[in-house]
């Protein structure tokens, strides 16, 4: 088991300050397609909290006064549409974080488009995750379906693509609960190699992460080490970490 003088460290490591420079603590966090990450082997799995679908509003029209006219009045419309769906919600994304969408807010992010006399501006259209047994094409086929139904006013035309993101609430709220299961593979690993062995636990002072790990799923970790060496065995104890 842990010696005592481990014990403190991990102790330390565990009151170590952590600040989420992220964002505050219940920040509603996208995460997108699934990507390889080199992720330690300890880790936990759980499912977001919504789904989102990314939607180009854009408009052709030659002359960008009208451009944008119809592009308001075609965001207009869409709100209107979404308050009579109440699983239904629309938002955008600013640097990873997800907010409510309203119709100033989208005005402010149209952007020339790649074709001459284009412009167009992107929204999410997101649903709730349920709990229990979901089919996570169901769910997409549910936000394509109100896309779907939506008209761009003039020359303005709604599109979506293909990949989906997940997004979670509060994603820090999972990190004590990652340090747990940390903490009981290292006492489980000295724990079997028996009394004549001890442990340095490095990392536990650092913010969780996470990745998509599925269609709906997300999986949690921290950037831990240890050191295991056997007690006859003269090791530099020190702490290397930086408690940010």
């Amino acid at each position: 088991m842990f010696k005592p003088f481990i014990l403190l460290i991990a102790g330390l490591l565990l009151l170590a300050p952590v600040s989420h420079a992220q964002g505050g603590d219940f920040d509603e966090i996208i995460v997108t397609g699934v990507r390889k990450v080199d992720a330690p082997a300890i880790f936990i799995e759980k499912r977001g909290d919504f789904l989102l679908l990314d939607v180009r509003v854009q408009n052709d029209s030659r002359e960008r006064k009208e451009r944008v006219q119809d592009l308001e009045l075609t965001i207009a419309g869409i709100i209107e549409a979404a308050k009579t769906q109440p699983d239904i919600e629309l938002s955008l994304v600013e640097d990873g974080f997800v907010r409510p969408l309203t119709k100033l807010a989208f005005m402010d992010t149209i952007r020339p488009g790649n074709q001459p006399d284009t412009s167009y501006a992107n929204l999410k259209v997101k649903t709730d995750i349920p709990a229990g047994d979901v089919e996570a094409y169901k769910l997409v086929s549910k936000l394509d379906k109100f896309v779907d139904s939506l008209d761009g006013v003039g020359r303005t035309t709604i599109t979506t693509y293909e990949d989906v993101a997940v997004s979670i609430i509060n994603p820090f709220q999972y990190r004590k609960e990652v340090r747990e299961k940390v903490l009981e593979e290292m006492t489980a690993t000295v724990e079997r190699l028996g009394p004549d062995y001890s442990i340095i636990p490095r990392g536990l002072h650092k913010r969780v992460r996470w990745v998509r790990s599925g269609d709906l799923n997300l999986k949690f970790y921290m950037d831990y080490s240890y050191q295991i060496y056997p007690d006859n065995l003269s090791v530099d104890v020190s702490i290397e970490d930086d408690f940010d």
